[in-house]
């Protein structure tokens, strides 16, 4: 079931009007749209609070900038944690000690049960989580910037 604000006979007009137009004046409709949208967003974001928190950044970035913005986030993700991964494997840290000092903290016998590989696996994304306080903000200034100069499309 499809959501429509215009009945039937409004949008069989919009419809025969939208075809009687030029590719040029099209264009112009939609810039215009695009920009009424714009400023719609902007002042829910506003009536929300979500305009000024990183949440909200995130979650106008991913809206306005789609899978873009999701492939250039998770390039991100993904890169810092390989990143950690080859630091913890170079940088000589024992993943396997890191979990003892854990055990000891909290009384649990994770060491006993996790093997050496899977542990580095496993302080490796404990580790990439805890960059995230720098990854989003990180990533929130520079999405549009480079998603417009990796994108095709004009935004």
């Amino acid at each position: 079931m499809c959501y429509s604000s215009l009945s039937k006979e409004d949008e069989e007009k919009e419809k025969q009007r939208v075809a009687s137009l030029s590719k040029y004046q099209k264009e112009m409709e939609l810039r215009e749209y695009d920009k009424q949208i714009a400023r719609l967003n902007t002042l829910r974001g506003i009536n929300t609070g979500e305009l000024y928190t990183m949440r909200g950044k995130f979650k106008a970035l991913a809206r306005d900038y789609g899978m873009a913005f999701m492939v250039y986030y998770w390039t991100v993700w993904f890169s810092t944690a390989a990143l950690t991964y080859t630091a913890i494997e170079v940088g000589g840290i024992d993943a396997m000690a890191v979990i003892a000092k854990v055990d000891a903290f909290t009384g649990y016998d994770m060491t006993s049960k996790i093997d050496p590989t899977l542990g580095t696996i496993g302080v490796t994304l404990v580790a990439n989580e805890l960059l995230e306080p720098i990854r989003l903000p990180l990533v929130v200034m520079t999405t549009k910037p480079v998603v417009e100069l990796i994108s095709p499309k004009s935004y």
